[in-house]
């Protein structure tokens, strides 16, 4: 996949603020802005046709009454643990 520059301008405050957050993530201003913004795409995106595949088998179990599911209470107390 190829890469594409653009210029964009940002107020101070919001500089600032994603200054921080950059620091804490021990990246750098450009690398924290081109991280937040490719994975803010990636949520846009559509899914991939495995996953689409995966979930198409499960819906199908499910309304075949063969898809076994566990709920977070039953996991956490095999595990002991608690809601």
């Amino acid at each position: 996949m190829g890469k594409t520059k653009k210029l964009i301008e940002l107020d101070d405050k919001a500089i600032e603020i994603l200054e921080k957050q950059a620091k804490l993530q021990k990246r750098s201003l450009k690398n924290y802005i081109e991280y937040t913004l490719e994975d803010t795409a990636a949520r846009f995106s559509e899914p991939s046709e495995a996953y689409k595949t995966m979930m198409d088998d499960m819906i199908k179990r499910d309304e075949e009454g063969s898809l076994k599911t566990t709920s977070v209470a039953e996991v956490l107390a095999r595990y002991g643990r608690k809601l």
